[in-house]
């Protein structure tokens, strides 16, 4: 008598094991949203005693000591597209730490999350110029939605614009080249791809080498200050060389359009975190950041729909005439 391959205990044991290392992987990407949102205030607070340049600094040399254990092995075989991908991202990597740094020292957590998450609005056509296709429908409803979020954020009148949401709106176009050139790294054939860890590295080494202007112009004496070095550590490891590893090991197994999903999380993490630290936020910061939340999650949202659509149509059955007998008496 067959054994049914659903008692098969190998089988079972098998199923078992991938359900956990599916349990595992969730929730190492939701780790990193609620990571990224504390980082929010500890950040606020840092720079409000530092200067915003040498934090970033400080910053992104703890991530690149802190990753290089993980990515050393992988970047010694890196290809010449991983370094130079890495290179280019490191000026962009700068250019987010330093930007988003500059907008805590003028905004709250939450207001500065809410520039962050406004990436949606450049990612677009920023792809199409890197010939990455022009913007789908989707695409274009995300950024007309961001847009309406943003002016409910700042007012009808604007009168809330200042140099703070000007950095944040520089850290958002920053993240916006960011994932693009990523996507455009590693979307070309596999013989053509980067390792996604080592790209990682590079990006952080580079990046802290283009922040090396500012510990030779700031004064170093704030750095000894515990919740300035506090909030660099934390930063540097757990935002920054954590999150990296995290992403690059459990991503895969999550899916991109899920992980992309959560990881907009990170602005309710960030308000929520932002309130414990005592900090301001409006009912039209509330109303406007849940705008521009829904306006992140669009295009993801239409892609687990999409998937989960497919999953619930029937496989088609056998053709009825095809399967019918000939006349032979043969099928």
């Amino acid at each position: 008598m067959a054994t049914s391959t659903t008692d098969d205990p190998a089988l079972l044991a098998d199923g078992r094991a991938e359900k956990r290392h599916d349990r595992v992987a969730l929730l190492a990407i939701f780790a990193i949203p609620l990571i990224w949102g504390i980082g929010f205030p500890l950040t606020h607070n840092a720079v409000a005693v530092v200067d915003p340049g040498l934090y970033a600094f400080a910053r992104s040399l703890v991530a690149t000591v802190a990753l290089l254990p993980f990515a050393l092995p992988v970047a010694l075989r890196a290809s010449r597209k991983a370094v130079l991908g890495g290179l280019v991202l490191g000026l962009f990597s700068a250019l987010n730490i330093v930007s988003q740094s500059y907008a805590l020292h003028y905004l709250s957590s939450a207001s500065t999350a809410f520039c962050v998450t406004m990436c949606i609005v450049f990612i677009p056509f920023v792809s199409a110029a890197l010939g990455q296709g022009w913007p789908s429908k989707v695409d274009l409803a995300s950024v007309v939605v961001g847009v309406v979020g943003a002016f409910i954020v700042l007012g009808p009148d604007l009168d809330d614009i200042s140099v703070g949401y000007l950095w944040g709106g520089l850290a958002a176009f920053a993240i916006a080249m960011t994932i693009s050139i990523i996507g455009k790294l590693t979307s070309e054939s596999e013989s053509g791809q980067v390792d996604r860890l080592a790209l990682g590295f590079f990006q952080v080494l580079f990046g802290t080498l283009a922040l090396l202007y500012f510990p030779f112009q700031r004064d170093l004496a704030p750095l000894t200050e515990t919740k300035v070095w506090i909030a660099i550590v934390f930063m540097g490891v757990m935002s920054t060389a954590l999150a990296i590893y995290l992403q690059t090991r459990y991503q895969r197994r999550v899916g991109s359009a899920r992980t992309s999903v959560i990881f907009n999380l990170d602005l309710v993490f960030a308000s929520l975190f932002g309130l414990v630290n005592r900090e301001s936020l409006s009912l039209s910061q509330i109303f406007g950041g849940a705008v521009i939340f829904l306006a992140s999650m669009l295009e993801s949202l239409r892609d687990m729909w999409t998937k989960a659509r497919s999953k619930e149509r029937p496989e088609p059955g056998p053709d009825p005439v095809a399967a019918a007998p000939r006349s032979d008496g043969t099928l």
